[in-house]
């Protein structure tokens, strides 16, 4: 199964920033502030590489992909601190508290604090943005690199290294199409008709 590495990349790649050059906890400013959707591609070295959709609201996150064993669906919800992996064709999920998953993924996420620097404008697939020198650690996982927001708050790309579990490797994500939207909360839900494992269920 590849929720652990997906989930991982997910929480890892998507932090919004504050303007100013300071440190900020991770969780507090992991959400665009913005609804949208886009296609997206996700790669770390040794760790696999994702191509899909991505449908985001604040709190809330949903991403398709394609695996060998099918489609899957990674459903991130910071509202309800719950994540989950969804397999359509099975009709059948697992679903885990948020801490759990960050904490199986390897990444001490609720102890990660990130500082973004030297601020250039570029665009990035249409969209205006500013590109950001950023660091990013705690416990014992840490990322630098560099990544392009848009006007909004909306991480348009990222590169750089990441470390966990004493593991470096290279990470990169961009998203391209990207439509801002008002999301339908339904994407963010496990459907009433699949079965499934929980240590506690997500809203249904």
């Amino acid at each position: 199964m590849r929720i652990l590495p997906a989930f991982f990349l997910a929480i890892l790649i998507l932090p919004a920033v504050p303007a100013q050059a300071e440190r900020a906890p991770l969780l507090d400013l992991i959400d665009a502030p913005v609804a949208f959707s886009a296609e997206y591609h996700v790669a770390a070295e040794g760790r696999g590489e994702y191509r899909g959709t991505v449908i985001h609201a604040p709190g809330r996150e949903r991403r398709e992909f394609a695996t060998a064993q099918g489609r899957q669906i990674l459903l991130i919800r910071r509202d309800t601190r719950q994540a989950a992996m969804l397999w359509p064709e099975r009709k059948w999920y697992l679903s885990l508290p948020f801490e759990a998953a960050s904490n199986i993924a390897g990444a001490d996420i609720d102890a990660m604090t990130i500082e973004r620097r030297n601020a250039v404008k570029e665009t990035v697939a249409g969209e205006p943005c500013t590109r950001y020198d950023v660091t990013a650690s705690g416990g014992d996982s840490s990322f630098s690199g560099r990544m392009w927001f848009t006007r909004d708050g909306i991480l348009m790309k990222a590169s750089g290294t990441a470390e966990a579990q004493g593991r470096r490797y290279k990470v990169d994500t961009a998203l391209r199409n990207l439509l801002r939207i008002k999301a339908d909360p339904q994407a963010f839900i496990i459907p009433s008709d699949y079965l499934g494992m929980q240590a506690k269920n997500l809203p249904r």
